[in-house]
């Protein structure tokens, strides 16, 4: 077992099971569990778990985390921020809590995850798979029918996806007044280390990372994160970022703007 493979084993293992709606759901978290920390090729089977429909989120979330064990072998322990998103999209994955809409792009579409094409849909109403159901189409020979691999998002592109949910959470820790939040706001801070550490990251995400790190580190100096201030601009930046992050590459221009302008300008509003 890897280094990654056994980051993500202990952390599905930190996972709160017994929030689980249903035994069924519990026992599909075992077998996720049990398949990753027994397999030979993780990369391999985490792009099987992907095209699994439904679990493609789930699935980009634990290839981000593997990717990014890989590249600092300093982690040794998951985060309370990953062990929250990975938790988030299992539960979204097995149908314990509902899917978050698909926002609009500039041009109006939608951007979604694809899933595999292995269960095609019909024009008469069909059962909803269960989970066992579905993991069992889990390297299952779909392959032909399925994404290939070269459009499973590229390690780059998980990360910012993650790295917008990861925003959605601090914010809903800070509107809710969690005792998670520094924690939460310790691993944004991580995470826009992690892109400004990239050889080249697009350069409004990379502009908003150094001015989001200069206000995270403002807050914390001036003991401000209680501040309903400080709610207010996370809040206000964070839609940009996730839709910026769920549009295609080429229609994102002026997405992170106002974002951008927000942070750019937000000592005023404690002056």
């Amino acid at each position: 077992m890897n280094r990654s493979q056994k980051y993500i084993s202990l952390l599905l293992e930190r996972l709160p099971k017994w929030e689980l709606r249903s035994y069924e759901n519990q026992t599909s978290l075992d077998r996720i569990r049990d398949r990753i920390a027994s397999s030979d090729d993780i990369q391999s089977e985490l792009q099987s778990l992907y095209r699994v429909k439904g679990f493609s989120a789930f699935a980009l979330s634990l290839m981000y985390i593997d990717d990014k064990v890989q590249k600092d072998t300093t982690l040794d322990e998951s985060t309370l921020a990953e062990e929250t998103l990975v938790f988030t999209r299992l539960r979204q994955a097995l149908g314990d809590v509902p899917p978050p809409a698909p926002e609009s792009t500039s041009n109006g579409s939608a951007f979604e995850l694809p899933t595999s094409v292995g269960f095609e849909p019909t024009t008469t109403p069909a059962p909803i798979p269960t989970p066992d159901v579905l993991l069992d189409a889990w390297g299952a020979g779909t392959e032909s029918a399925a994404p290939s691999p070269e459009n499973i998002p590229t390690s780059e592109r998980a990360q910012e996806l993650i790295f917008a949910g990861l925003l959605e959470k601090f914010l809903e820790a800070v509107q809710g007044g969690s005792d998670d939040r520094s924690t939460l706001m310790s691993d944004v801070k991580k995470e826009c280390n992690t892109v400004l550490a990239l050889s080249s990251p697009p350069e409004e995400y990379k502009q908003f990372c150094q001015l989001l790190v200069e206000f995270l580190q403002y807050i914390t100096d001036n003991q401000f994160l209680d501040d309903v201030r400080v709610m207010n601009i996370v809040s206000n930046i964070q839609d940009p970022v996730s839709q910026w992050a769920r549009t295609e590459p080429g229609g994102r221009t002026g997405l992170l703007d106002p974002a951008i302008e927000i942070l750019r300008d937000f000592k005023t509003m404690f002056e």
